[in-house]
């Protein structure tokens, strides 16, 4: 278990909570199959299994892992056109008429209704983990979206829930340019070999440049006609490789060989204890890159 994406959000300074109590909130919200006319179902999962019943939150330290999963029907629009296109015909062919654009739309939803008992699921799992000691929560996405869908749940389930995201920030692009421009990154931070530069308007003009450490004539004539840093490539202490954007999300992470040699896997003897050292090693190390960033980057109000 590491997580290869990172949107955090900003608690408030008295939240707090039990392991316990948390893992009780999350069994009672527990994912449920969908339906027969379900498209989809989400819910809690134990970070272990899905046949652990019992244990919905991993703690180590201060910080507590849990995993939300999501359940969907797969019913490929191909399908559904392809039974359409069938009634259709044989309306047209027994009637001499074609359905409206109206009766289509109702046949449409007649075939979905029919099809959905029988379409086969998938499941997708987004792991996420509170840190009381810094008031955070780091979720495994590399979009918004699903993250602040994991949000809304855990706000359903705990009855209430204040969590606070970056958003897209035009101040952070310009830090992130003058780092280019100067020729190194700040907080120990190194250039990694990515880089992404946008037109922050509605054009919204993108160049993405690839095993790009440094600053090149043609950067610099872009960045002179507006053009500002909105991803870039860093490598932090030689121990985390990773790729952040101007809504301070961290993605693409990838732990180093130091990070990963301080496993001692021959102590290990379970599919838990192999989590619990993995959870604890990756959240310490992500607390000591988010230490530095927020050195540079203010928090959320």
């Amino acid at each position: 278990m590491w997580f290869k994406n990172a949107r955090i959000f900003q608690l408030p300074n008295d939240f707090s909570i039990e392991s316990d109590k948390l893992s009780e909130q999350l069994k009672d919200d527990a994912l449920k199959p969908c339906g027969s006319q379900d498209m989809s179902s989400q819910g809690w999962i134990s970070p272990f299994s899905l046949s652990n019943d019992e244990l919905y939150c991993l703690q180590s330290g201060n910080a507590q892992l849990f995993t939300m999963a999501v359940e969907e029907k797969i019913l490929p629009s191909m399908v559904i056109n392809q039974q359409l296109q069938e009634k259709v015909s044989q309306i047209r062919t027994e009637t001499g008429n074609k359905p409206g654009r109206k009766q289509q739309s109702d046949m449409k939803q007649e075939i979905l209704f029919d099809l959905l008992p029988q379409a086969f699921t998938k499941l997708k799992k987004i792991g996420a983990y509170i840190d009381n000691t810094h008031k955070l929560m780091v979720v495994d996405s590399a979009s918004q979206n699903p993250a602040e869908n994991l949000v809304s749940q855990l706000r359903q389930t705990m009855g209430s829930f204040k969590a606070t995201a970056f958003g897209e920030s035009s101040g952070m692009a310009t830090v992130l340019t003058k780092w280019i421009t100067n020729g190194h990154a700040e907080g120990g931070l190194e250039f990694g070999s990515s880089l992404v530069l946008e037109t922050l308007d509605e054009a919204k003009s993108v160049i993405r440049a690839k095993n790009v450490n440094y600053l090149t004539d043609e950067m610099q004539r872009h960045i002179d006609n507006g053009y500002l840093v909105t991803q870039i490539g860093l490598i932090f202490n030689d121990r985390i490789e990773f790729t952040l954007t101007y809504d301070f999300a961290v993605k693409s992470i990838k732990f180093t060989d130091i990070v990963l040699d301080q496993m001692d896997l021959e102590t290990i003897d379970s599919e838990e204890q192999l989590m619990d050292s993995r959870f604890t090693l990756m959240s310490l190390e992500l607390t000591e890159l988010y230490k530095v960033l927020f050195s540079i980057f203010p928090k959320p109000e």
